[in-house]
C-alpha cells in the first residue's frame, strides 16, 4: 500500500507568518509581472536566501511581518517546520532564478519562471495547498523508506 507520510523535524513555525510572507511574495511577483518592476524580485531573492541560509529570525521581511502580527495581536498557530523549510528552499531557488534571469537580460524566461513561482505561492495562500510540501511528502514517503535495491527497481521500469 502506498501511503503518504508527512516529514517531521520537531521545529515549529508560525503558519500565519508564512501565509503573510507568501502574500507579500505574491504581491511582489505581480509587481514584476504586471508592471515590470525588477527591484522587488532582487529583494525577494535576497530575503529568501537570508531566510533559508541563516533562519527566519534573520530575514528582514519575516521580522517586519512578525512585528505586524504582534501589533495586531494575532496569536501564533504553530506547525511542524519540515515541509515549510523545504518549501522555503524551493522558493529560494525560484526567486534567485528569477533574479539571475532578470540580471542577465532574459526577461521572457524570468517571466515564465515567475509565473510558475506565482502559481505555487497562490496555491499556498488561496487554496492552503503547498506544492513543495506535497512534493517533499511524496518523495520521502516513497524513497525515504525503501532500500537501495527497491529504489533502483523503480528507475529500471520501462
Amino acid at each position: 500500500m502506498n501511503q503518504q507520510a508527512c516529514p517531521v523535524n520537531y521545529k515549529r513555525v508560525n503558519v500565519y507568518l508564512i501565509k503573510f510572507y507568501s502574500s507579500i511574495v505574491a504581491a511582489l511577483l505581480m509587481m514584476f509581472l504586471l508592471a515590470g518592476w525588477k527591484i522587488p524580485m532582487y529583494l525577494v531573492a535576497v530575503d529568501f536566501s537570508i531566510r533559508v541560509l541563516l533562519g527566519v529570525k534573520y530575514s528582514p521581511l519575516c521580522r517586519a511581518l512578525g512585528l505586524v502580527l504582534d501589533y495586531l495581536q494575532v496569536k501564533p498557530r504553530e506547525i511542524d517546520a519540515s515541509t515549510k523549510q523545504f518549501a522555503a528552499r524551493v522558493g529560494m531557488l525560484f526567486s534567485v532564478s528569477v533574479a539571475l534571469l532578470i540580471w542577465s537580460g532574459a526577461l521572457t524566461a524570468a517571466r515564465v519562471v515567475a509565473v510558475v513561482f506565482l502559481v505555487a505561492v497562490l496555491a499556498e495562500v488561496v487554496l492552503d495547498f503547498c506544492i513543495a510540501c506535497w512534493m517533499e511528502s511524496v518523495w520521502k514517503s516513497y524513497f525515504g523508506r525503501k532500500g537501495r535495491h527497491e529504489q533502483e527497481q523503480f528507475f529500471d521500469r520501462s
